[in-house]
């Protein structure tokens, strides 16, 4: 199948990826023949930047775009024309760290947008490949300086449309404290770290009234906490088990 390297996957799909930086539409058109005669009903192709004069010739083959990144681009193919493709990211996903001390303060930042008014919780987006325990921890190591150890999913706020005309999920994360001293580390974007009794924040008018309600609803939730499965349910990925207790 030059210049295709071919592997099939578990939905009777093909992946395929070029060997070389040219392909004609003659051998193009004879490797869909015969993943066609294979019974395979879709063909994935993932192009990296440097592939992109080559875009116009999967296109005219019935290829079309199926997700944009920054150095690649993902284009598939239905050989059935009612195979079913999941569909481009639809979300963006952030996280908000909830973490409290033994003294029952929650920690909070103010970033640099927000002018000198106010606080909110630490958190930000999750990165591409990273789950949402880690995004946390990540979120508040970075803006505040606290090592903190994620505890349980506490919440859920979806916002529709929000970027791009895109959805937004926003998980709420409680967090285990392991340090106290405060240290940003994003001053490029954190204006300011504290640690906030949980009555004086309630009654802080000047800091977002979203953020307070949270802290006033959550602080007690038990929440879904990570949990793992004694055999393994997907062999090819990894997963993120969150549970209710």
């Amino acid at each position: 199948m030059e210049p295709f390297d071919v592997r099939y996957d578990l939905f009777n799909g093909a992946q395929i990826k070029l060997t070389a930086d040219r392909v004609s539409p003659d051998e193009l058109s004879r490797l869909i023949g015969q993943l066609s005669d294979a019974g395979k009903q879709l063909v994935w192709l993932t192009l990296p930047i440097h592939q992109a004069h080559l875009i116009a010739c999967f296109t005219e083959q019935g290829f079309v775009f199926q997700l944009c990144q920054e150095q690649e681009l993902t284009l598939v193919l239905r050989i059935q024309a009612d195979a079913y493709a999941p569909f481009a990211p639809t979300h963006t996903l952030g996280v908000g760290g909830l973490v409290l001390n033994p003294a029952g303060e929650v920690l909070l930042i103010r970033d640099r947008m927000m002018r000198g008014q106010g606080f909110k919780l630490p958190g930000g987006y999750v990165d591409m490949g990273e789950s949402v325990q880690r995004a946390a921890e990540r979120e508040v190591r970075e803006e505040t300086g606290i090592r903190a150890s994620f505890s349980a999913l506490v919440g859920l706020i979806g916002k529709y449309p929000h970027q791009y005309n895109k959805g937004n999920l926003y998980l709420v994360c409680r967090l285990t404290a392991l340090s106290t001293t405060i240290e940003i580390q994003d001053t490029a974007e954190i204006e300011a770290a504290v640690w906030m009794p949980v009555a004086d924040y309630l009654a802080d008018s000047q800091s977002s009234r979203f953020h307070r309600h949270l802290v006033a609803s959550l602080t007690d939730s038990s929440g879904l906490t990570p949990n793992a499965f004694e055999f393994d349910p997907d062999p090819l990925g990894s997963r993120e088990i969150l549970l209710a207790p």
